[in-house]
């Protein structure tokens, strides 16, 4: 166990990001397995597919229920409490004999997953400070996204060797060994000072804000966009790139390094751009997208295609998530912690979206008409995000009565 004072925050930051990564390894890993599960199951591998769309849609319904329920329950506890689930979830996994059942004991762990996210959050500035903050909360994020790096490659090469439940006692243990380390070591504070004050009129308040809307709505295609492509990637190396099952886990590795790279990138173009550079990242993403229909088939411009599309999957994530909390804690203070929930909540909900338009692109017109399916809605987040930017730039800076009300409150001015 860490001694000095610098290794106990380094340690903390680690389990973070760590438990972001078992989140993510719980979600992403049905990605790479979705033809050995439809062969084990003896289901169409659109069904098996659909799982990922359920998962996501299911995290997305509870994140902001979840988050609005347990604002005033200490954090700790909800944390405790909520990971139990989540790996109950997981075990529950194991003992799946049908689709039924294995779609059942998927919406355990997505039910939890969006709040031990956007609670592993809250975490960050007290352990490591505020000045250091946004660059752990980045690793945080980015340790989500790297089980796509690392989770769907070793998933789908379990799967390949002992079959698919292998992969999911990957995750099950990933999720006890997390959880058995993180416990003990937490903070037992609440989130904010106004914990105990929020009231649900309070935090729902930050829904009304056009601003919040529209970035919910970006996120949300934006998701979509790569996820209509993203859920059928396997079957498309596959069956359409004729790939062998090692090629294919060399690919998803490839793809999720440009997924890590993305989040990274997402950092650099908040802090040199911020909003003003989504436009044109989205109308990128949508090119990019619509270019797979021709590429896949050429082979090696198809992966070169698609690690690009990977390159701009995450690009919004550093700005859309400053922008959620940026807004709270200038206009609606009380709301802070729920804030945090929003862009899980957007994101799952787009690739919920994403998953489900899938299907039904795959089933009309086949593989290959998933990316320009999916340029689609990259547009859409290109023309939201033309609308954000315009919509932020109007927006004088003035507090919202309630943040005006807390500032007087702050200095012991009568109300």
């Amino acid at each position: 166990m860490p001694t000095s004072p610098l290794a106990r925050p380094v340690f903390l930051a680690a389990l973070l990001v760590v438990l972001a990564f078992a989140l993510g390894f719980a979600e992403f890993v049905l990605i790479g397995i979705t033809p050995e599960v439809a062969a084990g199951l003896g289901e169409p591998v659109t069904r098996i597919g659909d799982i990922v769309g359920f998962y996501a849609l299911a995290c997305a319904v509870a994140t902001p229920i979840v988050s609005l329920a347990t604002a005033r329950a200490l954090r700790f506890k909800v944390m405790a409490v909520l990971l139990v689930v989540f790996n109950a979830g997981n075990l529950a996994t194991l003992f799946a004999d049908g689709y039924v059942a294995l779609a059942a004991s998927r919406l355990l762990p997505a039910a939890t997953s969006g709040t031990l996210l956007s609670l592993a959050l809250t975490y960050v500035p007290e352990i490591v400070g505020p000045r250091k903050a946004a660059g752990v909360i980045g690793a945080v994020l980015a340790g989500f996204s790297v089980s796509s790096v690392i989770g769907v490659p070793i998933g789908a090469a379990l799967a390949d060797a002992f079959g698919w439940k292998a992969a999911y006692v990957c995750v099950f243990a990933l999720g006890i060994a997390a959880s058995a380390a993180l416990l003990p070591s937490l903070p037992r504070t609440s989130a904010n000072a106004g914990a105990q004050a929020a009231t649900l009129r309070s935090q729902l308040r930050l829904l009304a804000d056009r601003r919040m809307l529209a970035n919910i709505a970006m996120i949300l295609a934006g998701a979509a966009s790569t996820y209509v492509f993203y859920t059928y990637l396997t079957p498309v190396l596959e069956d359409v790139m004729g790939l062998d099952a090692a090629a294919v886990s060399l690919v998803l590795l490839l793809f999720g390094a440009g997924c890590v790279c993305s989040n990274l990138l997402s950092g650099w173009v908040a802090n040199r751009f911020g909003l003003r550079a989504l436009p044109f990242a989205f109308a990128l993403h949508a090119a990019l997208l619509a270019l797979l229909a021709a590429t896949v088939p050429a082979g090696a411009l198809g992966i070169a295609n698609m690690l690009a599309v990977a390159l701009l999957m995450y690009v919004m994530n550093s700005t859309v998530q400053m922008l959620f909390q940026d807004v709270a804690r200038t206009d609606y203070p009380s709301a802070l912690t729920f804030s945090a929930s929003l862009h899980p909540m957007s994101f799952n909900a787009g690739i919920a979206i994403g998953s489900f338009a899938g299907g039904v692109v795959v089933n009309t017109g086949g593989l290959l008409a998933t990316g320009p399916a999916g340029a689609l809605f990259a547009l859409a987040a290109a023309a939201l995000a033309l609308a954000l930017v315009r919509m932020t730039a109007r927006r004088a800076a003035k507090p919202s009565p309630e943040a005006s009300c807390a500032a007087r409150q702050a200095a012991g001015e009568p109300e």
